[in-house]
């Protein structure tokens, strides 16, 4: 009974060329590939299993008409094996060549012949016993032969006909109602193997469009992460020339004040454009990173499972940072009337909208009685929510009491907004309200450094300002100017 080796996975070389150009052909040459790479072991087990069917038989009809058996079937072997070392020294180029699967065609119908003549050459007539194990061989052949040609439908299909037919028409010729059985199961025998290498050949075909398929999905992220990061360094680049112009701009404040707002009016309009075309290439990486991840994740090792849950978390992390930014960009681009906004209710809708995290931290929010505020209803939103949430998220072992309250000063409300967290050392404090600045690992707490730059911004807008009064390990307190209602 012939056996299989497990075929290994092709490399672009091997597969003929890999899965460009088109796709069908590459399918095939694959399915090709596959054939030969196990014919030298099948022509080894072939000659094995000739020489032990060749000596049982003998012991029943003398070598004589073994010998040339044999040696058909060896000739045919051995012209197989060459075939394959001719194909394994082709260059993949010519592996697309048709002839190669019309060669490998004729090869096994030749083999299947070759054990075929053997249900006439190798017959004992005057031994049962002889001819139960000359078909038990066949069948072994006949079985074993999936697992060398299942890839390519065709070449088993001549080698199972050559094989079992003549036995088939060898035993109904005999007559006996006892060889007639054994036709009719031979017959039936090998209808069943076509059955079963039909759908390996189906199994074999969809695995190998699976692998194509992942391996253009793969190529496709990696496209696209590149894209992604080359313009994610455009932005950082941006960005840090920002902070150079600024710099300079601050120095010269009083004889450039118009050229400064021009120029950041500038690179305000090219923060958002680039932000804004950032969002597509990091949108189709999560989503096919997701998609990957959904479908094929069981087919990946440990490593690949490993990976892409890297690829996911930084498309993700990246839309975050994205969504910040074009919010950050929008500021002052909103040309929005101020109105005024009714703080309790808004603290009120916060505490819903914020049910989630406050259930599971166990937060309580306490607030005074806080006086309208005038001034864009969705940036004071905005504002309290980074600050409520920061209050919740930045805690210390105990559960977070946070107190907002207000007192008037002149035409504005100073807020504030109190918590017992897990406060900010001193020297920090300047610098929290800046771009980016994160005092603590993402992996701890987890947000992109842009929730306090907003707040910020927005403060600014109203003509306010913020700032924060905090020791660390003992709770913050926020506080932030924005024009009364009634002013």
């Amino acid at each position: 009974m012939a056996i299989s080796s497990v075929p290994q996975p092709a490399t672009p070389a091997e597969a003929a060329g890999g899965t460009s150009g088109d796709p069908a052909q590459a399918l095939v040459a694959e399915q090709i590939r596959l054939l030969y790479q196990n014919t030298v072991i099948a022509q080894i087990v072939t000659l094995l299993n000739g020489a032990l069917l060749a000596a049982i038989q003998s012991s029943a009809l003398g070598v004589g008409p073994v010998l040339p058996w044999f040696a058909l079937l060896a000739a045919v072997s051995l012209s197989r094996v060459a075939l394959a070392y001719a194909y394994a020294r082709a260059a993949p180029l010519q592996r697309r060549s048709p002839a190669w699967q019309h060669l490998y065609c004729i090869g096994a119908a030749l083999a299947g012949l070759a054990w075929g003549a053997s249900s006439f050459m190798l017959y004992a007539a005057d031994s049962f016993v002889h001819q139960i194990f000359l078909l038990f061989v066949l069948s072994g052949m006949l079985a074993g032969a999936i697992g060398i040609m299942a890839s390519w439908f065709p070449a088993f299909a001549l080698f199972a006909a050559g094989t079992a037919m003549p036995a088939v028409v060898h035993s109904a010729m005999v007559g006996e109602d006892m060889h007639i059985a054994m036709a009719w199961l031979v017959f039936l025998f090998m209808m069943t193997m076509l059955v079963v290498a039909r759908r390996v050949n189906r199994a074999i075909i969809e695995a190998l469009q699976l692998r194509f398929e992942n391996q253009q999905l793969v190529d496709h992220l990696i496209r696209q992460k590149d894209h992604a990061e080359a313009l994610n360094r455009e932005l950082l680049e941006a960005q840090s020339g920002l902070r150079k112009l600024n710099d300079e701009l601050e120095r010269r404040v009083e004889e450039r004040t118009h050229d400064l707002k021009r120029a950041n009016e500038d690179l305000e309009r090219f923060a958002y454009a680039a932000s804004h075309d950032l969002q597509e290439p990091v949108r189709t990486v999560a989503n096919f990173a997701e998609l990957l991840q959904q479908r094929h994740a069981g087919k990946l090792d440990a490593d690949g499972r490993e990976f892409l849950g890297y690829i996911l978390n930084s498309a993700l992390n990246m839309r975050r940072l994205i969504e910040d930014l074009l919010t950050y960009s929008r500021v002052d681009s909103d040309t929005t009337t101020g109105t005024p906004v009714d703080c309790a209710k808004l603290i009120e809708e916060l505490q819903a909208d914020l049910k989630s995290a406050i259930s599971e931290s166990g937060a309580v929010i306490e607030h005074d009685r806080i006086p309208p505020l005038q001034g864009h209803p969705g940036q004071i939103r905005q504002l309290f929510s980074n600050l409520l949430t920061n209050a919740i998220k930045f805690r210390g072992a105990a559960p977070p009491r946070i107190h907002i309250a207000a007192r008037r000063q002149d035409r504005f409300c100073i807020i504030s907004v109190q918590d017992n967290g897990i406060g900010i050392p001193q020297r920090y404090q300047s610098k929290i309200f800046e771009m980016f600045e994160r005092l603590h690992g993402a992996s701890r707490y987890p947000g992109t450094g842009m929730g306090l730059a907003l707040c910020k911004r927005i403060v600014e807008r109203h003509h306010g300002r913020i700032w924060v009064e905090s020791n660390e390990g003992r709770g913050s307190t926020f506080f932030f100017s924005i024009p009364a209602a009634d002013a």
